[in-house]
């Protein structure tokens, strides 16, 4: 069961619970993130055990953050299959493109992402 619940009337419960639970066959596949917001940056730390750095990809592209890995892989009985993922991250407004560093340690991913202190997000025009 879900921990987070939007109706504490047990009718809905169950209904809820199909909308927020993974399903079992998608939790081996699906990678482990998290998205932190500092003041002076923004961290993706994102899971990806058995991969080192050079078996991932990290690229921006209209302020779009994409971490992806491919790799096409055989056996004796040249079965080819390709093991892969992609994760795409919108970035905000005052991310620093340019200063966007990337460190894989220990099966995680670690990207930081600098804010760009002189862009401004929100102000109040004067009427005249």
């Amino acid at each position: 069961m879900s921990n987070s619940k939007l109706f504490n009337d047990p009718f809905f419960s169950d209904v809820v619970d199909l909308f927020y639970e993974t399903p079992r066959f998608l939790e081996r596949t699906m990678k482990r993130t998290n998205i932190i917001n500092n003041d002076d940056d923004y961290r993706v730390e994102l899971a990806i055990p058995g991969l080192s750095k050079k078996d991932v990809s990290v690229k921006v592209k209209n302020n779009i953050l994409t971490i992806s890995h491919e790799k096409e892989e055989s056996d004796e009985k040249t079965f080819y299959f390709t093991n892969s993922f992609t994760k795409e991250y919108s970035l905000p407004d005052d991310a620093d493109i340019k200063g966007i560093t990337v460190t894989v340690e220990n099966g995680i991913l670690f990207a930081t992402i600098p804010k760009d202190k002189k862009k401004v997000k929100d102000f109040v025009v004067e009427i005249r």
